[in-house]
Order: structure tokens, then C-alpha cells, then sequence
């Protein structure tokens, strides 16, 4: 009794942090308490509060407890009965305040245990009680503060999407620093930045309660220049890397400002491009610090900070000033929770910050190409076709069906006009490694020549196809340079593109267009605009190009939740359809997943290692994704895929020349050691004709272990596209197929740059480790043996210890897949062993990342499992 007592006691500052009184939330009705009687309830319980000593404070108390259940017990099928019984918890709460006696704390968790059975909508009445009877059930027990850590993860899953979802994490956290459980923590953390990424409450809290860290969060907020244009981050952030600088005349402002322009005007014309800075001054000065930026030489966007340091913004993001908060291409600002900066450094800082990862052009382009909506007008996977543009291909089900054909008539745009018009957008990856002066001139040429056939043709019944090359021209320029007029350009054409009339489900650029500008006014609720785009064009399959848009929409206004929820949609139904492959093979970037929520922050020897981690880990894409084409041999017959790869692995790595297939080595001696010849590896030459290709191959003084191949037309080859090839001439470009012809992952160039492991191994043992598993779900005992032994054979205890094989290093996934067959077996021992070894080793390496991962929890299950059937022999 004396563990529950504590517990109670212990929770009563965190129910006080949580606390609040929840209005009634149900109308009155025929099986409902009247919402009078409960509101004269709440009145009597405030009035209690008051009372003067702590025995009328007692008297009143009970007197109000008394009438709650007097009440509960006339309407016990009441629908909101349990509003009453919230009150009844906070006087028996308040109660155990002033006389904790062991009749009180009984009827105090009996309440507690009926509350905590409320229905979702009551979710903010039943929280206090369901966290405080967890909580005194396992004092009771006596577990300890690692055990009460853990349990509170269940209880914030079950309050997600509920309206106190944010208090429960808010109070789980405190209560995590409270146990000092570190792995709560970095748990929590990662609910707040899947759930919450731009609440301001929840930046705040972390800033005040995680000491010492540095996390990352959406800069959400709507600014007005003094020519009264409005700025909305952060879309207006997106595609390319922002400082935003805090600043003030006072305490040596003015000073730091002269020397960051100083700094900056010595960063080159074309480097600049790939950053952008905007003033925020504190001074609340008529002109927001404008006049000092231009006398400085410095052309940067002066924004209103009304309230200067007292604005919300200000509080949030920056706390202290002068300073930088430097936004991601993505529009995550890093929040750094303590801390300043000693010497400013600006020269060396600039050259450090367009050196990072997250300002390297052909990222920050293949960003603004996305983000732009470039992937709906231009046709990835061949040339254009004036009687069949992508947006009639799109309309197609799911690639299998038969879209429109435009057939020539006299009323319509020449396909001269139109393929002239189309040539001024530049098919990827060629588009993400062009020069932005080049980019920028094609949008500006697509443009003028839009406008001119408008102006010519303007009852062509195909005009719509102008329309939305313009419009997407337009957008692409607000992308780069940022200029107004050009959003305005292209919201007046979207307006005027939907007055007439388009083939069904061809105007989704308009829609999107539009529906861009009005989440930038703010007067429009994300949640219902986006949603509406889509259902504009709901069918029996939803419309690949409009889901597309809602996902970057969603990041338009920070909202992670809703872009993971289109996103997981278009890799279900979209992944294969031909014109959703650009936005697809975006999707499945390791490279582009991993920075996409990542702050825009790098310090320490664990941010490589983790980056290195991810983009290496061994699970597959997150789609079912097959693929078909020829790579042309040296010698020999052509390797069709998927037919010739005969049921094995296979692996082609993508380069620019055949003297890049330099990675290709490190795979051999990993292949050589599986028990199963089902594994092949080939190399296909991009960028080279066959002849030479040929000739370097064969000049090679020690010949290659893998055949070479040449894929067809090179860079233009439609594969190119489907899988996302963007960087084989820097870096090679690996696709891994299993052996039923499906992809199990495509490598970026951009991802093969920075992973530290073999991601070939990495998949390929996860999918050993998968068929363990599958056949001991269909309890195929000894087919799991057959494939656990293969890898790592059971060793004999009664051999000859001398006569015993090595043990080789620890294979996680073989391993692991061993333990588990040991468990269907019941030779708990062996699988303990095993288990035991695979956690040293995945432990070892989660420490080495400074984070827990995914692979540990996994293991640590297991392990608990397999414990608990040693404990009970």
C-alpha cells in the first residue's frame, strides 16, 4: 500500500501539468445527464477550492463528491456520465491532498479504473485516471523506473489522435526525465517529430526541458514585407537552403550585419544562388531594417517582425540575437535548445554552410523540380507527343488502360508550337544537373512563347496544354528567384485555364496551382483544401497526379502526418504507373527520405555514421515495384530482365563508364560465402557507346569477376527515370532484384555517396531472415531449419573441441533467424545463446550510432521472450 500511496504522490505534479477541465462534450439527449446539473457540479468544486481552512476545504469536498455520485447513480446509462465521474476523480484527487488515508486512496483508484474505460471522446476526462492507475499497478508490483518507462509507450499510443494526444506526450516526457530513461526519450522525441513537428507548444517544451540537444521542426509562420507582399514559410522556403537572420541595431547588431554582409558579398554570383537569406529586424523600425540592408549592398527580403522579440516566432526559433536560423531545402529549421556562439566567423561560416550536404545543387534542383509540379507536364519515360501529352498518359488506369488520343484539327495549337513549347522543359536527371541560368531561361522562354500562342489560339480546343506548361513555367521561376509577379502570373493563368474547358482529369496543374496560393494566404485550413484537390478527381483507383500534389502540398504547410498518408498511398496504388514515376522514384530515395524531415545540422562523428546507417539499412522499398528492358552484352546475347535473371538475386549496378564498376568488387566476397549460388551481379554502362565500353573493359589488366553491359540509349533510356538514376556519373547506381524479378531496392547515386556499409548484403540477409520468418508463420518447421542451418549450422556439443569449426563473426540477421527456430523447437538455451549474441552485437552498434534503433527494440523483444520461457524451467 505504501508503493501506491507513493505512486500517487509522485504522479500528482505531472496530473497537474496535464490537468485541465474538459467542457462537455456531448449535447444533451434522452440518455444524458442535463449539462446544468453537471456545470453546477464543476461551479461547487471551484467553490471548494476556496474554502479557508483545510477542514471546510474537506467538508466541501466531500459534499461535492456525494452529489456527483448521487447524480451518476440516478442516470447510470447516462451517455456522458462520465463528465460526473470526472468530477468526482478531482474532488477524491484534491481530497487525498489534505488527508491521505487508505479508505480515501481505495475509492480514489476505483474511480480511477472506471474512468480509465471511458470512450475515446473522453479522452481528456479519463487521461489523469489512466495514467495514474498504470502507474499504481505497477508500484504495487514493484517494478522499476525501466518498467514504469516502458509502460507508458502503449499508454501514448492509445491517446494518439485524440485531443489531449499532445498533453500525454508532455507528461510522459517529464515523467522520462524524472527516471532519467534516456530511451523514453529519444522515443518521445520521435513521436513529436512524426506527430508534432510545427507545434509551436511542443518546440517550446522541448527547447525548455531537453537541455543540451538540438532537434528539428518546420518554420511555420506568415510575414509581410513593407511593399505589403506577403511571405508564407515554408513554402516559400522549399527547394532552397534559408538563413533566417535576427537582428537588432542594439547590442553590437548593427555591427554583426555590416560583417555578415561583408562575408557575403565575397561569396560567388553562382553560389549564391543555392542560398538565400531574409531579415527578420527586432526594432519594429517603419521599414523592418530595409534602408540598412540596401545601404550594406545587401538585396535580401526585409520582413515584419511585429513585437520584435516578443513575437511568438522570435520566442520559438530564435531566443537570442543577432543570430542565423538556418531553414533546409525541405523548410526544417535546426532549433539548437542552448547554447550561443562565441565569434561569428561569417567567411569561414559562409564557405562551411554552402559546402553542406543539404545546399548541393543537383539536391536542391531535383527539390525545386518537384516542388514545382515539373513532373506533370513532362513525360519521363519518352519524347513528347502532341496527340497524347503526359496529362492524357496520367489518365490512363494505372498505366494499363488506353488514355485519349487528340486527333489534328484546324481548331487547335500546331504540334510545332506545342513540341517547341515542351522543349523548353528539361527531362530529368538532365533537368537536375543543368545550370540554374539555364533553367530559369527555359521557364522564361516557355513562358513568352505560352502567352504568345494564348494570344493566337485563343478558342483552341487544345490550348489547355499551353495553359499548363505556362503555369508550371511560372511556378518554376517563383521557385528559383522568388519573385511574386511570377506566382501572381501563374495564379491568374490557373484561374483563367479552369474557366475553360479540360479533358477529364487534365487540369490538375490549375488545381494545384491554386490550391498552393491559398494555403500561402493562411486564410484557408490545410485539412480541407488538400483533401478537396483529391476528391475532385476520386474514381474507383485514386488519381495518381492529384495524390501527388496533395503530398507536396502537405509539405508546403509542414504537415508530416498528411504527406506520409498520401505518400503511402501512391507507393500502394501509383508505384508502377509510368507518369507517376519521377514523383515515385522521389519518394524511395534513401537520400532525399533521409533529409527530408532532417534538420539542416551536422556537428560530431554520429551524424555520419547515422546518415550512413539509414541510407544502408537492409529493408526493402516501401512499394511492390517490378521492372522490364535489355542491357545490350559486349558479346554474346542480350540480358533481358526479368526473364534471364533464373530465379537468383541479382544484382546491376549503373554507371557512366565501364571504369566506374568500382563498387562492384566489394560484393564478391559476400557472395562467395553464402551456402546458395543465388546471387549475380552485372555492371550497365550509361554513358558510353558499346564500342568503347569494349575497349576499356578489355584494357583492364586484371579482367572483371562480373559481365559488362551497355543499356540502350543511354541517359534517355526509360529506366533512367523509373528507378531514378541521378548521379552514375559521379556515383554508381545500383538496383537489386529478387529473384521473382521485383525490386527490392534502387540505390541512388546521391545515396551511394554517403552509405557507410553494403547495402547489397544489408538487403538481401533481410530478406533471409524474412523467409525464416514466413515459414515459420505457415509452420513449416522444417523448412525454416533448412534455411536458418544453411547460413549458420547448428554446432554439435558433443563434437571434439578441437575438431569444432571457428566461429565466424556475428551475421545479425542469420543469427537471429537461428534463435527464432530454436524457439519453435523449445531449445530455449540455444536460442537464448544466440539471441545473447545477436544483442551484444547490435547493441555495440546502436551505441556506436549514439541511437537506439529499430534493430535493437527488435532483438530486446526477442531476448524478453525467450527469458521468460528460461525463467519458467
Amino acid at each position: 500500500m505504501f508503493r501506491i500511496r507513493f505512486a500517487i504522490f509522485l504522479l500528482i505534479p505531472f496530473l497537474h501539468f496535464s490537468l485541465t477541465l474538459a467542457p462537455s462534450l456531448r449535447g444533451q439527449d434522452a440518455e444524458s445527464i442535463p449539462p446544468q446539473e453537471i456545470e453546477e457540479l464543476e461551479a461547487k468544486l471551484a467553490e471548494s477550492e476556496e474554502s479557508g481552512s483545510n477542514a471546510r476545504k474537506k467538508l466541501a469536498l466531500k459534499r461535492v463528491i456525494r452529489s456527483a455520485e448521487a447524480l451518476l447513480k440516478a442516470n447510470e446509462k447516462a451517455s456522458n456520465r462520465y463528465e460526473a465521474l470526472g468530477v468526482i476523480f478531482r474532488g477524491q484527487q484534491a481530497l487525498i491532498q489534505i488527508e491521505d488515508s487508505a479508505t480515501h486512496r481505495r475509492d480514489f483508484l476505483k474511480t480511477c479504473a472506471e474512468l480509465a474505460s471511458a470512450p475515446k471522446e473522453y479522452a481528456a476526462i479519463r487521461l489523469d485516471a489512466d495514467l495514474l492507475l498504470s502507474q499504481a499497478e505497477l508500484a504495487k508490483r514493484g517494478a522499476s523506473p525501466e518498467e514504469r518507462a516502458e509502460a507508458l509507450i502503449p499508454l501514448v499510443k492509445r491517446y494518439q489522435d485524440t485531443e489531449v494526444e499532445a498533453k500525454v506526450i508532455r507528461v510522459a516526457m517529464l515523467m522520462a526525465l524524472e527516471f532519467g530513461d534516456a530511451r523514453l526519450i529519444g522515443y518521445l522525441r520521435q513521436v513529436i517529430a512524426e506527430r508534432f513537428p510545427g507545434d509551436p507548444e511542443m518546440i517550446n517544451f522541448q527547447r525548455d526541458k531537453l537541455a543540451g540537444q538540438v532537434f528539428g521542426a518546420p518554420f511555420i509562420g506568415q510575414f509581410e514585407q513593407t511593399n505589403g507582399k506577403l511571405w508564407s514559410f515554408p513554402t516559400d522556403c522549399l527547394g532552397l537552403t534559408t538563413g533566417l537572420y535576427f537582428w537588432s541595431k542594439e547590442n553590437g547588431g548593427l555591427e554583426d550585419l555590416q560583417e555578415l554582409a561583408a562575408a557575403w558579398k565575397k561569396v560567388p554570383p553562382e553560389d549564391q544562388v543555392r542560398y538565400r537569406f531574409v531579415s527578420f529586424n527586432l526594432d519594429e523600425l517603419p521599414d523592418s531594417g530595409e534602408s540598412t540592408l540596401r545601404e550594406l549592398g545587401l538585396d535580401w527580403p526585409a520582413l515584419k517582425l511585429p513585437g520584435g522579440k516578443d513575437h511568438p516566432i522570435y520566442k520559438t526559433y530564435a531566443r537570442r540575437d543577432p543570430s542565423i536560423i538556418t531553414v533546409s531545402p525541405t523548410g526544417y529549421a535546426a532549433i539548437f535548445i542552448s547554447g550561443g556562439r562565441s565569434s561569428r566567423g561569417y567567411e569561414r561560416n559562409l564557405q562551411s554552410m554552402l559546402a553542406r550536404v543539404w545546399t548541393k545543387s543537383r539536391y536542391t534542383q531535383q527539390l525545386q523540380s518537384i516542388f514545382s509540379g515539373e513532373w506533370m507536364v513532362v513525360d519521363a519515360l519518352g519524347e513528347f507527343d502532341s496527340t497524347r501529352p503526359p496529362e492524357l498518359k496520367a489518365v490512363a488506369d494505372q498505366g494499363e488502360g488506353e488514355a485519349i488520343t487528340l486527333k489534328p484539327t484546324s481548331n487547335a495549337v500546331p504540334p510545332a508550337t506545342l513540341t517547341e513549347i515542351q522543349a523548353c522543359f528539361l527531362r530529368p536527371p538532365v533537368r537536375y544537373r543543368a545550370n540554374v541560368d539555364l533553367v530559369r531561361a527555359g521557364f522564361k522562354r516557355a513562358d513568352a512563347l505560352c502567352k504568345n500562342a494564348i494570344e493566337k489560339y485563343p478558342e483552341a480546343e487544345n490550348l489547355w496544354i499551353v495553359r499548363n506548361r505556362r503555369i508550371i513555367a511560372l511556378l518554376g521561376l517563383w521557385q528559383i528567384d522568388h519573385e511574386h509577379a511570377d506566382l501572381e502570373a501563374a495564379v491568374t493563368e490557373a484561374r483563367s485555364a479552369l474557366e475553360s474547358d479540360y479533358p477529364s482529369g487534365t487540369d490538375v496543374v490549375p488545381r494545384f496551382c491554386l490550391a498552393k496560393q491559398a494555403l500561402r494566404s493562411g486564410t484557408e485550413d490545410p485539412s480541407v483544401v488538400i483533401p478537396e484537390l483529391v476528391q475532385h478527381f476520386e474514381g474507383p483507383e485514386a488519381f495518381g497526379p492529384a495524390l501527388g500534389a496533395a503530398a507536396l502540398l502537405a509539405l508546403d504547410v509542414g504537415d508530416r502526418r498528411l504527406h506520409e498518408q498520401y505518400r503511402a498511398v501512391i507507393l500502394v496504388q501509383q508505384a508502377e504507373h509510368p507518369m507517376m514515376c519521377t514523383v515515385v522514384s522521389f519518394m524511395l530515395n534513401r537520400y532525399q527520405r533521409y533529409w527530408l524531415y532532417h534538420p539542416p545540422f551536422v556537428a560530431g562523428w554520429t551524424y555520419g555514421r547515422r546518415q550512413g546507417h539509414f541510407l544502408s539499412i537492409g529493408e526493402p522499398e516501401q512499394s511492390q515495384r517490378s521492372i522490364a528492358f535489355e542491357l545490350e552484352p559486349l558479346e554474346g546475347d542480350r540480358l533481358r530482365v526479368p526473364e534471364d535473371i533464373s530465379g537468383r538475386w541479382t544484382i546491376i549496378e549503373f554507371v557512366s563508364t565501364a571504369e566506374g564498376a568500382r563498387h562492384m568488387q566489394r560484393y564478391g566476397s559476400f557472395i562467395e560465402k553464402r551456402p546458395f549460388d543465388d546471387v549475380q551481379i552485372y555492371a550497365a554502362v550509361i554513358g558510353e557507346d558499346l564500342q568503347a565500353t569494349r575497349a576499356k573493359v578489355e584494357a583492364k589488366e586484371k579482367p572483371d569477376p562480373f559481365p559488362t553491359f551497355v543499356l540502350p540509349e543511354g541517359i534517355d533510356n526509360p529506366v533512367v527515370n523509373f528507378l531514378g538514376i541521378l548521379d552514375e556519373d559521379q556515383q554508381p547506381n545500383l538496383l537489386i532484384l529478387r529473384p521473382d524479378g521485383s525490386i527490392a531496392a534502387a540505390v541512388s547515386g546521391l545515396t551511394m555517396q554517403y552509405q557507410k556499409e553494403n547495402v547489397v548484403q544489408n538487403v538481401i540477409e533481410w530478406h533471409d531472415e524474412r523467409l525464416v520468418d514466413l515459414a515459420l508463420q505457415q509452420g513449416d518447421i522444417e523448412e525454416a531449419k533448412r534455411l536458418a542451418f544453411a547460413f549458420v549450422p547448428p554446432v554439435d556439443p558433443s563434437a571434439d573441441e578441437t575438431k569444432k569449426p571457428a566461429s565466424s563473426p556475428v551475421v545479425v540477421p542469420h543469427l537471429r533467424s537461428r534463435a527464432k527456430v530454436y524457439m519453435a523447437m523449445e531449445d530455449w538455451e540455444s536460442a537464448f545463446e544466440d539471441i545473447q549474441a545477436v544483442y551484444l552485437q547490435v547493441n555495440s552498434k546502436a551505441g556506436w550510432l549514439s541511437m537506439r534503433t529499430e534493430e535493437l527494440a527488435k532483438t530486446e523483444a526477442l531476448k524478453v521472450e525467450i527469458e521468460s520461457h528460461l525463467d519458467t524451467k
